[in-house]
């Protein structure tokens, strides 16, 4: 098949995936067991996504690694992201950017920390392997929560809370109460023009080199070389920057970070299209983007201020207010956290800092 012999190619890029084993729920099979109509698996073992469950490094043939520019901060918690493309299939990109995965594909998003972040070889506490399931109608989310024993990850529908312990870069211990959200909830991030969409798949997010045995190469690239992305041109892509890269423009940075953490709603398509704050990164229509804009409500989730940005006022300023705090109802995003991203919000103080202008005159 055409997917097989584009193997050595493949390995040449250090992409694992291509290997061929067998897994741990089926021993024997080289193949990943997605029925897309199927009912949901009860185990996420079940799906043969990887040779061993517990263990990403050597996914079954199909199942593509890739990486993200920017990722939603979810309590410090970290990710491995990968997508599984059935047969000798192809994608495109659609209208919206987004990778244009066939039906019978899957995204597969795995949540954990690292135990001690100064030493990864102490191991991760598995949280919650999230699922979205590209289907004839559209795209379903389907999430597996890790068991005590790490052993494996069971279908759940309503969601968990749990308590996470672990050991930052500076040697300190700290604690969260992960929220894991129920499958409504996870309509609230992924619902887009009245129907489930993958959020994290745009191709300007993914536009960077990876790590391979050969050196580093752009994973947009890799995906042209060996058929995988078809009908794309490297060239013509666009790209975010990073928003920790203190070298680049602080207005970009806060695009990127506004788009990776609160576009997925705050867009004209997105559940916060009401609002009429639109935080996508292709958003220039300033007044939309929160200058001296006026929330549509008054009270506690405006945090008794008037507009969402002040220039030069980062404390009269919504959107600060609402990042800093934890509390239901006045917190944003509402979905994804339970405590303050300080990083974020420095960010937007110092980029409110430094805008001129006066709300005062309209």
């Amino acid at each position: 098949m055409k997917y097989l012999k584009a193997i050595p190619a493949l390995l040449l890029f250090g992409f694992s995936c291509v290997l061929i084993y067998s897994c741990k729920s089926y021993v024997g099979s080289t193949k990943v067991i997605l029925d897309v109509d199927a009912k949901p698996a009860e185990k996420i073992s079940d799906y043969c996504f990887f040779k061993e469950v517990k263990y990403f490094s050597k996914p079954n043939p199909g199942v593509i690694p890739y990486q993200r520019i920017n990722s939603m901060f979810n309590d410090y918690s970290l990710r491995d992201n990968f997508f599984y493309i059935p047969g000798d299939k192809s994608f495109d990109v659609d209208s919206n950017n987004l990778l244009n995965l066939p039906i019978g594909s899957c995204l597969i998003n795995i949540v954990y920390y690292f135990k001690d972040e100064r030493n990864g070889a102490h191991g991760k506490q598995l949280i919650e392997t999230q699922l979205l399931v590209r289907k004839q109608s559209g795209w379903e989310a389907r999430d597996y929560i890790w068991n005590e024993d790490q052993t494996d990850a069971l279908l759940a529908v309503t969601g968990d809370i749990k308590l996470i312990t672990w050991k930052t870069n500076d040697g300190m211990e700290r604690q969260v109460n992960f929220v894991i959200p129920s499958k409504n909830e996870c309509k609230s991030c992924h619902w887009r023009a009245e129907h489930i969409s993958p959020i994290g798949i745009n191709i300007a997010n993914l536009n960077l080199d990876v790590a391979c045995i050969a050196g580093k190469k752009n994973q947009l690239e890799q995906w042209v070389e060996v058929g995988l992305l078809k009908n794309f041109t490297i060239s013509n892509a666009p790209k975010y920057p990073n928003w920790r890269d203190t070298t680049v423009a602080i207005e970009l940075r806060v695009r990127s970070y506004l788009d990776a953490n609160c576009a997925h709603c705050h867009n004209p398509n997105g559940p916060a299209y009401v609002s009429g704050l639109f935080l996508n990164h292709d958003n220039y229509n300033m007044a939309a983007y929160g200058i001296c804009k006026s929330p549509p409500s008054a009270g506690k989730g405006s945090c008794n201020l008037k507009y969402d940005i002040v220039p030069g006022k980062p404390g009269e300023s919504i959107i600060v207010c609402r990042m800093a705090a934890t509390e239901l109802g006045i917190k944003m995003p509402q979905l994804g956290r339970t405590i303050i991203d300080n990083d974020g919000v420095s960010l937007i103080i110092k980029w409110i800092a430094q805008l001129k202008g006066d709300c005062s005159v309209q």
